[in-house]
C-alpha cells in the first residue's frame, strides 16, 4: 500500500470521517459519521491492552533487579521511580520521546510546508504547548505523552511532493490533537518505559523467530504453542 493510498484509507475508511471546507472550518461526513463511542469503552480496551504488559513488565523488572548487586539494583530502583514519577507528571517528555521513538524537530523546509496543514488542525483546537516531531518508522500518525504528536517522515515527504494535500495531513495531525485533548496518551510515556523489558524480550523473540520459520520443528513448535503452554501450566499447578 503506497503511502497516499494508506492516507486515503485513514481519512476515508470509515475510521476517522472528518474533513475540513475550503474556510478551514472542520466537519464531519454527514453520510458516513457514526455516534461517538463512549470513553468508558476506549477506557476499558486500552486497560485490556497495557494492563498485561505492564504486570509482565513487572516481574521482569523484579527478576532484573534481585539478579544485579544490591547496591546496583536500589540504584536502578531509585532511577526507576523517579523517572516513572516525572513521566507521570508530564516532566521530561522531549527527551525521552527523541530517546524512545528517536523523533526529531522538523527542518526549516519542512516547517514552512507543514504550518498550513498545521493552521488547518488547530483552527477549533487550542493547541497551546502542543510539539510536532518527526519519525521514521510506526504509525502515520501518532501521540506521545501529554503533548507530543508524532508524523511519519513519508506522510511528510509525500506531502512536499504533493501527492497529497494540507487538508489530508491536517486531517491526520487532527487525530492526535484529540487524543491528546482527551487525555488519551497521557501516560503512554510512561507504560512504553516500564515496559521496555517485555518489548525487548517479545522482540527479540519475533525476530529469532522469522529467521527460523522456515526449519520445519520450529514451525511445529510455533503451531502447537498453546498446547504445549496449557501442558506446562498443568504440570506446574
Amino acid at each position: 500500500m503506497t503511502t497516499v493510498t494508506h492516507v486515503e484509507h485513514l481519512l476515508y475508511g470509515g475510521r476517522a470521517l472528518v474533513g475540513f471546507t475550503d474556510e478551514g472550518e472542520r466537519v464531519a461526513d454527514p453520510l458516513a459519521a457514526r455516534p461517538p463511542r463512549r470513553a468508558l469503552n476506549g477506557l476499558l480496551l486500552k486497560a485490556a491492552v497495557v494492563i498485561p504488559d505492564v504486570l509482565i513488565s513487572s516481574l521482569l523488572w523484579l527478576v532484573i533487579v534481585a539478579a544485579l548487586p544490591v547496591t546496583i539494583g536500589f540504584g536502578l530502583t531509585v532511577v526507576g521511580i523517579a523517572l516513572g514519577a516525572l513521566l507521570a507528571a508530564g516532566l521530561g517528555e522531549d527527551a525521552v520521546v527523541r530517546v524512545l521513538y528517536r523523533a526529531r524537530r522538523v527542518t526549516p523546509l519542512e516547517a514552512s510546508r507543514l504550518r498550513v496543514a498545521w493552521r488547518l488542525a488547530t483552527h477549533h483546537t487550542d493547541a497551546d504547548g502542543v510539539r510536532l516531531r518527526i519519525v521514521n518508522s510506526g504509525a502515520p500518525v501518532a501521540t506521545a505523552g501529554r503533548r507530543h504528536v508524532l508524523l511519519r517522515r513519508d506522510i511528510v515527504d509525500a506531502y512536499c511532493a504533493n501527492e497529497i494535500n494540507a487538508h489530508q495531513v491536517a486531517a491526520l495531525i487532527a487525530q492526535s490533537l484529540g487524543r491528546l485533548r482527551h487525555g488519551h496518551a497521557r501516560f503512554d510515556l510512561l507504560w512504553t518505559v516500564w515496559t521496555i523489558p517485555w518489548d525487548f524480550i517479545r522482540g527479540l523473540a519475533h525476530a529469532i523467530g522469522r529467521r527460523l520459520a522456515w526449519i520445519p520443528p520450529v514451525q511445529f513448535a510455533w503451531r502447537t504453542r498453546f498446547v504445549v503452554g496449557t501442558i506446562a501450566v498443568v504440570l506446574e499447578a
